[in-house]
């Protein structure tokens, strides 16, 4: 599947190439930065945003204005997740006892929809422009947890059982995998050479292993005699807190990890913050006209 990926990301990267090579030669053609927040909705967030766990984001990006209506953007960015069960509003939830948190690196092409018409050159009369947008991406992440102190990286240890002869139907995940972004935005020309915006979206992901939770508990022992003790502590931590939430029992091999009542089939992450880009008119300007 690696070698998919891979390939995808290639094309990709191509497109945005070719959109760079065009910008070379065309107005109206837009790069800044962007910086805001990021967050996730999976297992570990009882499959909604928690306000407490938003992270910074940023990003370099780059616009090609095709038409007043149609823009194309590419962009790189970077955020970061995490959750803990301990947070949890649901003593199920919070007997599973667990924690992650991930950096995300994302590279992606969006395609935005103009809901009003964007005057391509001077300032224009519009106070501000409405967008939407979707599109294509890929990114990485790696999730790992505190443990006795340490951190660990999760997707190694096969927390689930994932490459042990044991359950050899199941095999570790990805850590690089492909995203559908949309969501929406607002910018405004405010010079002749400068745009600002704000825009939020959702990237919907192809994995369920964000957090490193997608499947059922695997036998502890099993994963120990595999990675090592640590993972089979890893593999089960309900044991832990079992004092504090006496009427639910300890989790056994074949239990549900994931969350009672999933909503969503994968785990989503969220990217939301401001943004400034310059544009060149011609090729032949070297500074900002204001």
């Amino acid at each position: 599947m690696g070698v998919n990926i891979f390939s995808k990301f290639k094309h990709l990267l191509a497109l945005s190439s070719t959109l760079v090579v065009v910008s070379a030669s065309a107005q109206n053609i837009e790069f800044g930065v962007y910086g805001g927040v990021s967050n996730y909705i999976g297992d570990v967030s009882e499959q909604k945003m928690r306000f407490d766990q938003f992270h910074p984001s940023a990003a370099v990006m780059g616009r090609y204005n095709v038409s007043q209506r149609l823009t194309f953007k590419g962009m790189i960015a970077y955020g970061k997740v995490s959750g803990a069960d301990s947070l949890a509003s649901k003593a199920k939830n919070k007997m599973r006892n667990t924690n992650f948190h991930s950096d995300i690196y994302e590279f992606s092409v969006h395609a935005e929809y103009n809901l009003i018409s964007n005057k391509l050159s001077g300032r224009g009369g519009r106070p501000f422009i409405p967008y939407i947008f979707g599109g294509l991406g890929i990114f990485h992440f790696n999730p790992k947890t505190e443990f006795g102190g340490n951190t660990y990286e999760l997707q190694p240890l096969g927390t689930e059982g994932q490459g042990t002869t044991q359950y050899n139907n199941l095999k570790k995940y990805d850590l690089t995998t492909i995203c559908i972004p949309m969501g929406v935005g607002l910018k405004k020309r405010v010079s002749q050479s400068f745009v600002v915006g704000v825009e939020a979206g959702v990237r919907f992901t192809f994995t369920k292993y964000l957090d490193d939770i997608g499947g059922k508990y695997a036998n502890a022992n099993v994963v120990a005699r595999a990675y090592g003790p640590t993972a089979g502590s890893l593999a089960n931590r309900t044991g832990e807190v079992a004092s504090d939430y006496p009427s639910i029992p300890i989790a056994k091999e074949g239990d549900l990890r994931t969350t009672p009542g999933i909503i969503f089939g994968t785990d989503m992450y969220f990217l939301a913050g401001f943004s400034i880009s310059y544009i060149f008119q011609n090729t032949g300007m070297l500074c900002p006209r204001l």
